[in-house]
């Protein structure tokens, strides 16, 4: 092969790899013109500011909002707090008002109890009033005094035997036993027992009625008291115009049941 051939031939292939080139070019000038994302439209400055100033708005609505529902939690709880206290106050107010009702009324059941035993033991002595004594015959108008006389007062009988109330262990737990009792119009005993020392009849909180005897030639009876300390009161009843009344009571008494 001569030189002209051999210089024809490189001509040629040098041409065509210029050419290759080329399209290789431009094929990847189109491929990335494809893949690149669009062009962003234009943004003007006034309109950056329009858009901050309605977040910033949007956000003073927001934090506006959260605060009047932060006020409203705050004053709700103020409520709660308020009410929480004034029960309290109210619930220890009434526990003191019943205490002392119920002090006030003991008192005056005491009161209304002795004045009755006074009033049974005056009548049960018979006292009579002492009477002036009267000038004797020899009057006034004769030159010596006369003697004087006076009617001595009826002995006083023997006063009643007490009404009272005895308390011993027994098999059956407690047993009480008592004085009759000498009231007109009797209509039952009653035995109460209780968890302190302040018993009432009709029972209230703490009291319970253990027996209501009728016969009035019974005196006693047995409790199954509780383990503890027990305190018992027997009332003796009368009835007069269909009405029930406490005509006298014992004492109070302490047992300690094992």
């Amino acid at each position: 092969m001569n030189r002209r051939i051999r210089r024809a031939f490189v001509m040629s292939g040098v041409v065509a790899s210029l050419l290759a080139g080329v399209v290789a070019i431009q094929l990847a000038a189109q491929m990335t013109a494809a893949a690149a994302p669009p062009p962003a439209p234009p943004v003007s400055l006034d309109s950056l500011r329009n858009s901050l100033a309605a977040e910033q708005a949007r956000g003073a609505a927001l934090q506006s909002q959260l605060g009047d529902l932060l006020a409203v939690t705050d004053e709700l709880k103020a409520a709660l707090t308020s009410t929480e206290g004034e029960v309290t106050v109210d619930g220890l107010t009434a526990k003191q008002l019943r205490e002392r009702l119920k002090a006030a009324d003991a008192k005056l059941k005491t009161v209304n109890r002795l004045l009755k035993e006074a009033q049974r033991r005056l009548v049960a002595v018979g006292a009579a009033p002492v009477r002036t004594p009267k000038p004797a015959s020899g009057g006034a108008g004769s030159g010596g005094g006369g003697s004087t006389s006076s009617t001595p007062a009826p002995a006083p009988t023997a006063a009643p035997k007490t009404f009272s109330l005895s308390l011993d262990l027994a098999s059956g737990g407690v047993r009480a036993s008592w004085t009759t009792c000498s009231a007109s119009s009797f209509d039952s005993y009653a035995l109460v027992r209780s968890t302190d020392s302040e018993i009432h009849y009709p029972p209230e909180d703490g009291d319970t009625l253990v027996a209501r005897i009728a016969n009035h030639a019974t005196t006693s009876t047995t409790d199954a008291a509780p383990s503890g300390s027990s305190w018992f009161q027997l009332y003796c009843l009368t009835s007069s115009g269909g009405e029930t009344k406490t005509a006298a009571r014992t004492t109070t008494v302490k047992i300690n049941v094992p």
